[in-house]
């Protein structure tokens, strides 16, 4: 079986194109912005200066050979320098996931037996694809955006200044969702929690199939830890409501920690900026590539991601590599991940009682935490990016079986 996968972005898309390579199945991987590892690109980035090179470490692929990879850079450079200056982010990346889609040749859709599209980008191939007779399978990324709309309205009305990553979704891309999850073949999920949405939302139960994403253990390795520093929380991820940022910040308000440390770690807008309040131990890292992510885990204890609204979470299972226990929600992949007290917490969102005991508790029991992060490093080992890929074979075996009959 030949598959045609399509991202204009990024998330994690190379690597499920060099898993797919991996196991003979990729036929052509359509990006927007990329370049190979060895290849002259690749030379010309590590000339770079550092800062331009962290911009761009997510767009380089490593283990793709060149024929598999096709570039659609313009559009992707031209979206990147407009979002810049537009606050209109959602309808600019519309159009650029429309022409995405539109500007991939009618040979190399014709030529693989199956396409792969990610959820806001495959609307228009699905149309395509069952003009030609293939079946397109749609991987979801974040859980439906119809059950974030009631969530949402709650978290605006606890965190009204935080409104900042709220926005409901324009009626031209929920448009263009419905019709990906009508055209879709098979959907996949990557936690129990975004296929629980969808099946909320009217998508089919024998439609949805859970895939959970892979760690690289060995770049995210357990340390000792040392008893001369602080005892160390970490977030990591964009700085803002949806990911429970305040709620977190209000806990470690009520907490007050004297020999503790909170590190946020990620973008942050001039606005959210300004709502960063002056708490002891409290610290903000921006501007970390993700190369830059296993360090810093190495220097903490725990992860607390108490997301409100999630896909996966994947850098929850990066900490647990890293020998970390994490602090996060039901609406994350934590309950496939981890038990409740055992290799980590689990709490409800925007449950701040429940955020406050784990935290306590992290802080009077520093030794048990090291066991729970032990633990929870045995299990991210069962979770690797190979594996990923071989659910991926089986899933698209059981599609190739299923147009055959």
């Amino acid at each position: 079986m030949r598959v045609l996968l399509a991202h204009p972005g990024t998330q994690y898309s190379f690597r499920l194109a060099v898993e797919l390579e991996r196991q003979n199945l990729l036929s052509t991987f359509f990006t927007g912005l990329a370049f190979r590892e060895g290849g002259v690109f690749d030379r010309l980035w590590k000339r770079l200066p550092m800062r331009y090179r962290r911009r761009l470490a997510n767009r380089r692929v490593e283990g793709l050979p060149p024929n598999k990879l096709r570039c659609r850079p313009i559009g992707e450079i031209a979206t990147i320098l407009a979002m810049s200056s537009s606050a209109d982010s959602q309808a600019l990346l519309h159009r650029r996931n429309a022409s995405f889609q539109r500007a991939i040749p009618e040979a190399a859709l014709a030529a693989a037996d199956a396409v792969i599209g990610f959820d806001t980008s495959s609307w228009i191939l699905g149309r395509r694809s069952r003009q030609l007779g293939i079946p397109l399978i749609l991987d979801q990324s974040i859980a439906h955006p119809d059950s974030k709309v009631q969530l949402f309205e709650q978290v605006r009305a606890h965190f009204p200044d935080w409104s900042e990553g709220l926005e409901s979704r324009l009626p031209e891309v929920r448009k263009a969702e419905e019709e990906e999850h009508d055209s879709a073949r098979l959907i996949i999920a990557a936690s129990s929690f975004t296929k629980r949405t969808l099946i909320e939302n009217g998508v089919s139960d024998e439609k949805v199939r859970i895939n959970p994403y892979g760690v690289d253990s060995a770049r995210f390795a357990q340390t000792l830890r040392t008893s001369e520093r602080p005892f160390r929380f970490i977030f990591i991820g964009a700085i803002t409501a949806r990911k429970g940022v305040p709620l977190l910040l209000e806990a470690w308000r009520e907490l007050e920690p004297r020999d503790a440390e909170l590190w946020l770690v990620g973008a942050v807008s001039t606005k959210v900026q300004s709502l960063l309040p002056d708490l002891r131990g409290l610290r903000h890292i921006a501007g970390v590539p993700h190369s830059g992510v296993p360090p810093l885990l190495q220097q903490c204890d725990v992860l607390v991601f108490p997301s409100y609204f999630e896909g996966f979470g994947l850098v929850i299972l990066e900490a647990m590599a890293s020998g970390l226990p994490v602090i996060s929600t039901t609406a994350t992949a934590a309950p496939d991940l981890y038990r409740h007290g055992v290799e980590g917490w689990i709490i409800a969102p925007g449950n701040l009682a429940q955020l406050i005991s784990a935290m306590a508790e992290c802080l009077s029991d520093p030794a048990a935490v090291r066991a729970k992060g032990t633990a929870a490093r045995q299990i991210a080992q069962r979770f690797s990016w190979t594996a990923y890929g071989e659910r991926w074979a089986e899933i698209l075996d059981e599609t190739r079986q299923s147009c055959s009959s």
